[in-house]
């Protein structure tokens, strides 16, 4: 009934023998979880005690969908029935020095027949901020996730793995200092770990360091940036530094519509741990969007590049074309569409792995009430390596009916 391969989704691949280290790593990655965890519910008992600044909204969304090709496969496309059952939970906490986010969501997926794919996805999110003083800032987060490339990996990057158990911790935390009244310093650091369930997929640690400073101009309209970015890939087969300097421009045209501008050069080089030659390579980073928003509508339209190490560890380049838009069209009934177009290169200029991939994501939306709704929405998504003929590129439809439900509480 699978599909013909060794990494089959559904399947558990076991610790390489020879990784005791990755090993410690994971335990060390599961304790650092569980103290981040048992410090926010001592820093969350107390806040709520206080029955002031909190919001709570408990929700749950029900749904019920049909994918006609569950591991996104050119060939031997399986189809199927699931239902998916989503709790969460956020929690917002905000006083004059003190500004508390946090966020928790447990997806429970249940397959008709493909039923070895039953899983539980998850989703935590903590974000923090404090005025130390009146010109200093100290922010910190931290986040876990826990789902399949087919996901959220695929929604950052835009390349198709085979369907694989992906976990991701996420760390940091900043400084910002308010130089003047139009001028201020930000420090910025990020620890990632990144690891997958499948032998043959990469497990790596990112490291981020930035130094960010803003310049809002006499005409309070436009900020101008200078940010400079340092990162560390580390995997078992390689290390790659990157460095960048990017200017940055925010300009508000009106009260509903912006534009936030960055772009400069950077510059990589790639170290490995067997017999290949070292790399090194040039290019540009850039992030551009334009963004409108309205009582009944909102859009946003960009474009980014950026390189990264994908999941089989390879160096790669992707330049991303995106945009989102809500629209109320009459009464509570609204629309909503998301669309995005990548093209992925690797960085040693091999045409053969080169990919396109895109995704149409139309939906249909009626508010029951002001905390409660239902969703009729597609997907279609399109994925074509150079290396393969066209007629084996992927395709996926995917279809479903969703119920929001919101419980919003307030002390």
């Amino acid at each position: 009934m699978f599909p013909e391969n060794k990494n089959r989704p559904g399947t558990v691949s076991k610790l390489k023998h020879n990784q005791p280290r990755e090993f410690m790593k994971i335990i060390a990655m599961k304790k650092i979880s569980l103290i981040i965890l048992c410090f926010c519910l001592i820093i969350l008992f107390p806040l709520l005690a206080s029955a002031n600044d909190v919001t709570l909204v408990p929700s749950l969304r029900i749904s019920g969908e049909y994918d006609d090709n569950v591991f996104f496969n050119s060939t031997d496309e399986v189809d199927d029935y699931l239902t998916i059952i989503s709790p969460g939970l956020t929690f917002d906490y905000a006083t004059e020095l003190l500004n508390l986010q946090s966020l928790i969501v447990v997806d429970f997926l249940r397959y008709f027949d493909e039923t070895e794919l039953d899983t539980e996805n998850q989703r935590y999110d903590l974000n923090g901020r404090y005025q130390l003083a009146s010109k200093w800032n100290i922010a910190g987060n931290f986040s876990y996730i826990k789902d399949t490339t087919l996901e959220s990996e695929l929604e950052e990057t835009g390349i198709v793995h085979l369907r694989e158990d992906r976990k991701r911790y996420n760390a940091g935390g900043g400084l910002s200092y308010q130089m003047t009244e139009l001028t201020d310093l930000n420090f910025n650091y990020t620890h990632t770990v990144t690891r997958y369930d499948s032998e043959d997929n990469v497990d790596y640690d990112y490291d981020n360091f930035s130094l960010l400073c803003n310049r809002k101009l006499k005409n309070q309209l436009d900020v101008l940036t200078v940010r400079t970015n340092y990162s560390i890939f580390d995997s078992d087969e390689e290390k790659t530094n990157n460095y960048e300097l990017l200017l940055g421009w925010f300009h508000k045209f009106s009260e509903t519509l912006d534009l936030n501008a960055s772009a400069g050069p950077r510059y990589t080089r790639q170290n490995f741990n067997d017999d290949r030659e070292d790399e090194d390579s040039w290019g540009t980073t850039v992030d551009i969007s334009l963004n409108k928003r309205g009582e009944t509508r909102s859009a946003t339209i960009g474009y980014s590049r950026r390189i990264w190490n994908n999941a089989d560890g390879d160096l790669v380049e992707t330049d991303r074309i995106y945009t989102r838009a809500n629209q109320r069209i009459i009464g509570r009934l609204g629309v909503g569409f998301v669309a995005g177009l990548y093209f992925t290169s690797q960085e040693d200029d091999s045409d053969n792995d080169d990919t396109r991939y895109y995704i149409l994501n139309p939906s249909l939306y009626y508010m029951l009430t002001e905390n409660h709704s239902i969703e009729l929405a597609y997907s279609y998504q399109n994925e074509l390596e150079e290396s393969r003929p066209k007629d084996l590129e992927s395709e996926r439809n995917r279809i479903w009916i969703a119920f929001h439900f919101n419980f919003p509480r307030n002390w």
